[in-house]
């Protein structure tokens, strides 16, 4: 026979249980605005009915109910969801991270408007015209040095802004991965919490939105993935790395880079691994700064060091208003410590290698004329798995320009032109494995007599008379004069983009005057009078219209409209892509926010629903009692 309290117990366990919904209903309201909130919802279960079945159950009507139970407060979310949107995350924060500092890249730059380089090329270009009309007025001298000395301003302050914008970019790696390290543990703790309460039975909601909202902050920082096999304790890898194991935490360590100017790289603590990123802000930011901050860097330095080397090659050949002859325009800095051209690589103190940049033949030859002559040319191209050997062969049908443009279109970090005397020269691009070779000619090789005999670039032919930076004293090699070999320049050129001590102070040292041949020697050796203004004309073309080779672009219209143009593609790529990431992202976040986020409307139905329910079940208790004060009180009186 039942219980005379049974009716009692049923309507307090329908009070509890309603009472328990209001609250978590309660508990949803007050976080509708919490994005990361995922809603709860309380499941009932009916209490086990008695009686079990047995022989020696009482002989009665069984399976009687003994009201409601909470099963549990379930967590409405959808995993599936959550992981394309932890794979958005880091796509979305790669190319945002991409996006804002190619923006500042282009700020930079300021094309097409303001005061930029191509403006100031445009006006020392124009300067150098002016004086080839009026070579003999110290007012356009005058400004030729004003351009100059604005040029050179310019080129240091966009060589100064970029190193900043990359020592910005490493600070920004610093910052997000010690965030990162911080984010690790606290998922650490989390699971640590989460496991102890799962082990009362507990559902740990709060817990768990906390630690889902860190997985998504975490994915926007690096590609993760999320092991959920075992239910005991989650995973996290980033590549096939774990980062986070249940309540163990395998941190990164940030280590300064000799061979990248001391910046720092991602280190697995435990094993000194590098940390291996395919996605996320970090590896954006390294993208940008070891990549296209880099990138655009050389690219300032390339234009800066040849146009020097341009001017300063016609400037040394011409003559000023005061008859002075071989002096440079611009100020010239050498890596090498002495005149030999030689430079110590690896810091031990001993010099070991030749740094040349250019080095121009003897002989003036007609470029579009056979040249007669059959044989190969050899060179040494960088790779990022070593040295790849180049062969460039030429027969005698060939004319030199074809030959010259052979050279240039196997990209072998040596670029050819013909001088303005219709001199070969030969010299270094910027390097795309080692920044620190920039600028060097690494081998330059003949079997035949193309460099030796024709153009006058090297004594001899053959691996005998090759020259190779690797070895000391090879500046004997070369046939050319020594105002014809242009050393290595100091790292970053552009930073010291500046007129020499001697133009700068005097500008009747300006060399604007060619001069003219004196005994028939076939070189312009003596002064041709103030009226004379070739030189400036030639500086001039140089400067713009001939091919001079600017890297691997003809002229300095050609590299500096592929530079712009770069960044400008660059830019749309990543605004393109992340416009694309965020409107994905946002469609991901409102499937999301259709299952989990708090409707209030529906909430507000649900709080009055279980306010009745709860209402009623205090009206049986009521009506309980009175039953109860009938059967005790009133009764046998």
């Amino acid at each position: 026979m039942g219980s005379t309290f049974q009716g009692i117990e049923i309507g307090k366990r329908g009070l509890s249980a309603h009472q328990q919904a209001i609250q978590t209903t309660g508990h949803n309201i007050s976080n509708a605005d919490n994005k990361h909130y995922a809603r709860q919802r309380v499941v009932m279960n009916s209490m086990d009915p008695i009686y079990e079945p047995a022989l020696n159950r009482a002989e009665v009507a069984g399976q009687i109910g003994q009201g409601v139970k909470v099963a549990e407060i379930e967590r409405v979310r959808d995993n599936f969801i959550d992981d394309r949107i932890i794979e958005s995350s880091s796509l979305k924060d790669y190319w945002g991270k991409k996006n804002d500092y190619l923006y500042q890249v282009e700020t930079v730059f300021n094309e097409p408007s303001g005061t930029t380089l191509r403006t100031l090329m445009d006006n020392f270009w124009s300067a150098w015209e002016d004086l080839s009309n009026y070579p003999e007025e110290t007012a356009h001298r005058a400004v030729v040095q004003e351009k100059a000395e604005g040029l050179g301003s310019r080129m240091e302050d966009v060589f100064k802004k970029l190193t900043q914008l990359r020592d910005q970019a490493n600070r920004e790696i610093e910052s997000k991965v010690n965030h990162l390290n911080t984010i690790a543990e606290n998922i650490k703790s989390l699971n640590e919490k989460i496991t102890k309460s799962q082990a009362l039975g507990d559902n740990p909601n709060d817990l768990l939105d906390r630690r889902d909202e860190l997985l998504q902050e975490l994915a926007g920082m690096v590609d993760i993935t999320i092991g959920r096999s075992d239910e005991d304790e989650l995973m996290v890898f980033i590549g096939q790395q774990i980062l986070v194991q249940g309540q163990k935490v395998h941190k990164i360590d940030l280590v300064g880079n000799p061979a990248n100017d001391g910046l720092l790289d991602m280190k697995w603590q435990e094993t000194g691994n590098p940390v291996l990123l395919r996605k996320g802000s970090i590896q954006a930011l390294y993208e940008v700064r070891d990549n296209i901050l880099v990138e655009k860097i050389n690219q300032v330095d390339a234009l800066a060091i040849n146009a020097m080397d341009i001017i300063n090659e016609i400037h040394k050949d011409g003559f000023g208003l005061n008859g002075k002859t071989n002096l440079t325009f611009f100020e010239e800095r050498t890596l090498a410590t002495n005149t030999f051209g030689e430079i110590d690589t690896d810091g031990d103190g001993i010099n070991d290698k030749t740094s040349v940049f250019r080095v121009t033949g003897r002989t003036s030859i007609d470029p579009d004329r056979p040249i007669g002559i059959s044989g190969t040319l050899r060179f040494l191209k960088p790779t990022p798995r070593g040295e790849e050997e180049v062969l460039v062969p030429y027969s005698k049908d060939d004319t030199l320009n074809a030959v010259i443009k052979r050279i240039n279109r196997s990209e072998t970090g040596v670029v050819a032109y013909m001088s303005h005397d219709n001199q070969l020269a030969l010299k270094a691009t910027t390097s795309k494995v080692d920044k620190k070779e920039n600028f060097m000619i690494r081998h330059l090789e003949d079997s035949g007599e193309l460099l030796v005999g024709l153009t006058g670039v090297l004594s001899a032919s053959g691996s005998a008379g090759s020259f190779d930076y690797r070895k000391l004293g090879e500046l004997n090699k070369f046939q050319a004069n020594s105002q014809d070999v242009t050393l290595t320049p100091m790292y970053h050129p552009s930073a010291f983009f500046k007129m020499s001590a001697e133009v700068k102070n005097n500008p009747a040292n300006i060399a604007a005057g060619r001069g003219k041949d004196v005994g028939g020697t076939g070189d312009y050796n003596t002064p041709h009078g103030h009226k004379d203004g070739t030189n400036a004309l030639l500086i001039a073309a140089a400067l713009r219209e001939k091919p001079v080779m600017f890297d691997y672009s003809k002229t300095t219209d050609d590299f500096y409209n592929s530079l712009i143009s770069k960044i400008g593609t660059e830019a749309r790529e990543a605004s393109q892509e992340y416009t694309t990431q965020s409107e994905l992202m946002t469609e991901l976040e409102n499937m999301r926010q259709s299952v989990m986020g708090v409707n209030l409307d529906e909430e507000m139905a649900n709080m009055v629903q279980f306010q009745q329910s709860y209402n009623a079940a205090a009206r049986m208790i009521s009506t309980m009692n009175d039953m109860l004060d009938t059967i005790i009180n009133r009764l046998g009186g």
